[in-house]
């Protein structure tokens, strides 16, 4: 059995109590156990670039962690190599020079699978492409309020570190993370500060060699 870590305990709590049935069973009777299931929205980090092999990225990890730990869980990766929050929204949400959802893998997809948990991992893509952060936060806004509405447990992904040439836009992850963890609190699995030098570039100790993604010991860092 795999040690786990403070955040995947907490994970593995969250996803063992989502299990749980939750309708009435009369004296005597053991509920049947509902099988959870956790769908992830999000980019090429998520999707598994830069890890080598592809199941040393954190999103393959955690669920192979959690089958060894005996917690079985359907995970569901939407991930999208350069995918921004746009391509989440929902469906007929179109803004002029954005990019459009992207109905295989956006927020009414997710909803498809009927989850329990969503994961939200978009660390840098929305940054990258110059959107402002009151753009950003407007779409995390919107998305969560879909979840809020579904009543489906989410969890944010924190920004990562990466290696812009611009020091103000590198800057801006640390900026646009601390907004994003002054209004989601709990939700925000934050890693930024651990993967970043003091300028926010990536730490080379977890550098894949693109200057965008992280490779097999950065991946564990995200858990």
């Amino acid at each position: 059995m795999k040690k786990l870590s403070p955040r995947l305990l907490i994970l593995l709590l969250i996803i063992c109590c989502l299990g749980c049935n939750k309708y009435y069973s009369p004296p005597g009777v053991t509920p049947p156990r509902v099988t959870p299931i956790v769908v992830i929205l999000g980019s090429s980090t998520a999707a598994g670039t830069g890890a080598n092999p592809i199941d040393s990225a954190w999103a393959y990890r955690l669920a192979s962690i959690y089958e060894d730990n005996s917690h079985k869980t359907n995970f569901i990766n939407l991930a999208v190599d350069g995918n921004t929050l746009y391509q989440a929204m929902p469906s007929g949400n179109y803004v002029g020079g954005r990019p459009t959802p992207d109905t295989t893998a956006n927020i009414n997809k997710a909803l498809q699978y009927h989850p329990n948990l969503v994961m939200l991992s978009f660390p840098s893509n929305d940054i990258a492409a110059n959107y402002p952060d009151n753009e950003i936060l407007n779409n995390y806004a919107k998305l969560t309020s879909m979840l809020d509405s579904a009543k489906v447990t989410y969890i944010i992904f924190s920004t990562q570190p990466r290696d812009f040439s611009d020091p103000a836009q590198r800057m801006r992850l640390k900026t646009l993370n601390d907004e994003i963890k002054a209004i989601y609190t709990y939700h925000v699995n934050d890693f930024l500060d651990q993967l970043s030098t003091s300028t926010y570039s990536i730490n080379p100790l977890y550098e894949a060699g693109d200057g965008i993604h992280l490779n097999n010991a950065g991946a564990c860092r995200n858990l």
